[in-house]
């Protein structure tokens, strides 16, 4: 991960973006919060070429608020997503997981 990217204590929140969609006055942006509450943005409101599942810095700043792409982090997390997803098709049990049948 570069160094840029790395949890800056100047960076108030970091948010992911859950979803993209056409709304009313255009194109929006789901956004969730480290709190687990979402809102929606403009997407013209967020760094070019953001996709669903990215995360985002929001930092508070003398300029006004700055939102940046983590584009390392993000990747870090779809990977370790994907590998939780590979063992749940595996039927892979790990110690510490609870098993649910439906």
């Amino acid at each position: 991960m570069k160094d840029e990217e790395r949890r800056d204590p100047h960076a108030s929140e970091r948010w992911t973006v859950d979803g993209i969609e056409d709304g009313p006055r255009g194109r929006v942006a789901r956004i969730e919060r480290e709190d687990g509450q979402t809102f929606d943005l403009p997407l013209s409101a967020l760094p070019d070429g953001v996709r669903e599942g990215d995360l985002l810095a929001v930092e508070d700043g003398p300029d006004g608020v700055t939102v940046r792409l983590l584009p390392g982090e993000t990747r870090a997390r779809r990977m370790a997503a994907q590998r939780h997803l590979d063992r749940l098709n595996a039927g892979t049990s790990h110690e510490g997981e609870e098993e649910i049948t439906l």
